[in-house]
């Protein structure tokens, strides 16, 4: 073969090479383009109470969307109602968060499967603080969420001992922390059907260091992935830099976030 004929060959390769080069990075930018393209992960944030009413309600949405800005991950959509939890909704969520609600809020029996099913078919289920004191009359909504309110007989700076510290939402506390929270107490031990990130040390309240009192925790339902946080009574947890963690890690594990996806047996 003549040196011609190979010097021809080499610039053919080449500029086939070139071509398919531009191409993949073309590919590339497109593939890019179309992933940025796409809506971020809408989380459904239920503020309705037909019980209690905790003033630090506003704090608490103010954080959370405080949370979802800086995470650059998801949206944050605010439904003052639980009956907007419709369908339609339910369809472009991937996570709802129960924001201090309580009472039996008037959500439909048709409202309340369609809830469940959206949680067990792989979506998130977020609760804060009276979350545990809704729904006292849905045993199922009692179960998904792992615990159910009974009572708060300690308030004032309590003692938290983190568990748990692999979690997303644990990971960046300390072994131990104390705060100014309304401590709430569960009808049954959530350990029983949850993972324990965090309890309360009694014993900062005078009782016994061996009484076991959860406080947050994340278990499954289904496919679905369920956080629950008891702090958040008072106006200034929200505007803890510690309840900020919980709050941005148990978010972002119930979304199953990169980064955020283990942490939970």
């Amino acid at each position: 073969m003549s040196r011609m004929t190979l010097t021809a060959l080499w610039l053919a390769l080449g500029v086939a090479l070139g071509g398919c080069a531009r191409e993949t990075g073309a590919g590339s930018v497109e593939r890019a383009a179309a992933k940025a393209a796409l809506p971020a992960p809408e989380v459904l944030v239920v503020t309705e109470t037909a019980g209690f009413h905790h003033d630090s309600i506003p704090a608490a949405v103010t954080a959370i969307r405080a949370v979802a800005r800086a995470s650059r991950s998801y949206r944050v959509t605010v439904l003052p109602h639980a009956r907007e939890l419709t369908p339609a909704r339910l369809r472009h969520a991937s996570a709802v968060v129960f924001l201090l609600t309580s009472g039996e809020l008037p959500l439909s029996s048709a409202g309340k499967r369609n809830l469940l099913r959206f949680v067990r078919a792989g979506h998130g289920l977020v609760g804060f603080h009276s979350a545990s004191d809704t729904f006292h009359s849905w045993p199922a909504y009692v179960r998904a969420l792992g615990g159910e309110f009974a009572n708060h007989p300690h308030r004032g700076v309590g003692r938290v001992i983190v568990e748990d510290r692999t979690h997303p939402a644990t990971r960046r506390l300390p072994r131990a922390f104390r705060i100014d929270e309304e401590f709430y107490f569960f009808k049954t031990n959530p350990r029983r059907r949850a993972h324990v990130l965090a309890r309360l040390d009694v014993a900062s309240f005078g009782g016994s260091a061996h009484e076991d009192r959860p406080l947050v925790w994340c278990r499954r339902e289904g496919r679905g992935r369920v956080f629950y946080d008891a702090l958040g009574h008072n106006s200034t947890t929200w505007q803890d830099s510690r309840q900020r963690d919980l709050l941005a890690g148990g978010v972002a594990w119930a979304l199953a976030l990169r980064g955020a996806r283990a942490g939970c047996p």
